[in-house]
């Protein structure tokens, strides 16, 4: 029994740390992508320039079609790419904190 857990906990898959930047439609309240990720209830850390790093258990392409379903593109829309290896870091090691 103890032998499965230990596998399964080795093959969990790891939450991913992704960097979403919201592009406003000109005229419209840009803080609108903010409520998409929080209506998402994402594990995130505000960036400037509407960029948010995300800590979630799916790939870019996913959380990005996530976010977009949960704003209208008459208002803007999301696009999601892997962090840098510095921000990774520095979410991992705690030094940049999340909220939700």
């Amino acid at each position: 029994m103890l032998t499965i857990l230990l596998l399964l906990a080795l093959h969990a898959p790891e939450d991913s740390v992704l960097k979403a930047r919201y592009i406003a439609v000109e005229g419209t309240d840009v803080e609108y992508g903010q409520g998409a990720i929080e209506r998402n209830e994402l594990l995130h850390h505000p960036l400037p320039h509407l960029t948010w790093l995300i800590v979630a258990d799916v790939n870019p392409d996913d959380l990005q079609a996530k976010l977009n379903a949960a704003v209208d593109p008459k208002h803007g829309s999301f696009v999601v790419e892997c962090a840098s290896e510095e921000e990774e870091a520095a979410v991992r090691s705690g030094k940049i904190a999340m909220q939700r």
